[in-house]
């Protein structure tokens, strides 16, 4: 039986019932797909998934893109890594954001030359448009939910850590994620461990004692916070900028102060502190706030890095000497292995997802599917990282070590 390590179980219910757009291959055919699900409901239309490196036009849509097939009401497509979306002009005209909106902290509004918004929005910035349509946007319904989680026992998955939000979701929809997976706590299929997205104490203390108290297959895990973006959108934290966009080294979504007080905090509550990183500079920014968490009393075996994507060998010795644990994604290595290279440059793959250096430095590690960015099967992940689709191939695990990144650990 198998845990998944890192699950987002209301986004994955998005997946199963709204618009996956990661199928479509060209421009024409993800506009036909949203024209489509304009056609089936009312109200504003969210797309899941969205690949543009799967496009032959290796590029994403633009506002302009989407207005030719939906200009009447707001559209707003999530790339498949969630750090990225595109909204259309009624979307972007609803939320009230124009050319003179200024790019929030921790987020970007990508400008054509002469200035003007092209309806592409990265980190922070997609939580201008998604905020105001998630009153307008219909969230999975309570069956829905219970269906999509009861795919899971099937992948043999019986349990997962599941990273919910304290409020509106991430992945589109107003309803309040935490406050949904309390209501089915009684009849949920699996057991879940929950990581609550949350920037204020009093909420995570809220949700650690409503979780406590539910009736029913979970339990408080800890706090989940972000560093930094994703190596598809250009927005993980890197040293040297990207070898395709040499104009950006990513964005820093981390404020230390801030997550030495949720970590300390998440800590007296008995939970772990979960983090964010996929660029080098983001894990280091990462270890230096584990760093301060471990010299204030906090064990280091309740600190995670989430997704710990490109590691310098200093970086993996640091892992290895706090004591952290590494939470990996090896199904990043099935679906990025087209592009990842042209991102990163053959100089840093050495560097990418190393799994098996991690496991030699004596790491902590464990595995998740990050779905609905993936699927969940844990049998695609365990492929992949003993196979690792030519990407890093002297990082290959072997099936007992992948299959171990599976298993339950206690707290």
């Amino acid at each position: 039986m198998y845990h998944d390590h890192h699950l987002h179980p209301i986004g994955y219910a998005y997946l199963l019932n709204g618009l996956e757009l990661m199928e479509a291959n060209s421009l024409s055919e993800l506009l036909g797909m949203v024209r489509v699900r304009a056609g089936a409901i009312d109200g504003p239309i969210i797309g899941q998934r969205l690949n543009d490196e799967g496009l032959k036009e290796l590029r994403l849509p633009t506002a302009v893109d989407i207005d030719d097939v939906v200009a009447d009401r707001p559209v707003l497509l999530y790339r498949y890594c969630g750090h990225i979306a595109v909204a259309n002009h009624a979307a972007l005209a609803l939320a009230g954001v124009g050319s003179d909106t200024p790019d929030p902290p921790g987020g970007s509004l990508d400008r054509d030359p002469s200035g003007r918004l092209t309806g592409v929005l990265r980190e922070t910035a997609i939580g201008l448009v998604s905020e105001v349509l998630g009153p307008l946007t219909a969230a999975p319904s309570d069956v829905e939910i219970l269906e999509a989680l009861s795919t899971l026992p099937a992948m043999g998955i019986t349990s997962i850590t599941g990273i919910v939000s304290q409020g509106p979701g991430i992945w589109g929809g107003q309803e309040d994620e935490l406050d949904t997976l309390i209501r089915l706590a009684p009849v949920l299929p699996i057991d879940v461990d929950v990581l609550v997205i949350t920037d204020r104490i009093t909420d995570l203390t809220q949700a650690a004692e409503r979780i406590d108290r539910a009736d029913g297959r979970i339990r408080f895990h800890g706090w989940k916070d972000f560093s930094d973006g994703s190596l598809g959108g250009h927005t993980a934290a890197m040293y040297e900028p990207f070898s395709d966009r040499p104009d950006t080294i990513g964005m820093v979504r981390l404020d230390h102060r801030h997550a030495m007080t949720m970590g300390l905090a998440s800590s007296r509550l008995g939970g772990v502190t979960a983090i964010h990183a996929i660029g080098d500079r983001a894990n280091d920014l990462v270890l230096d706030v584990m760093v301060d968490l471990i010299a204030e009393g906090v064990d280091p075996g309740t600190l995670r890095v989430e997704h710990a994507s490109v590691l310098t060998d200093r970086t993996i010795q640091r892992f290895a000497d706090l004591g952290v644990t590494a939470s990996v994604q090896p199904a990043f290595l099935a679906s990025e292995d087209t592009w990842i290279e042209k991102r990163l440059g053959s100089e840093r793959m050495s560097r990418v997802y190393p799994f098996r250096s991690l496991l030699e430095a004596g790491v902590p590690v464990i595995g998740g599917s990050d779905a609905p960015v993936e699927h969940p099967d844990p049998d695609t992940a365990i492929r992949a990282a003993t196979t690792r689709h030519n990407i890093n191939p002297s990082q290959a695990l072997t099936l007992d070590q992948a299959h171990a990144l599976f298993e339950r650990h206690p707290r």
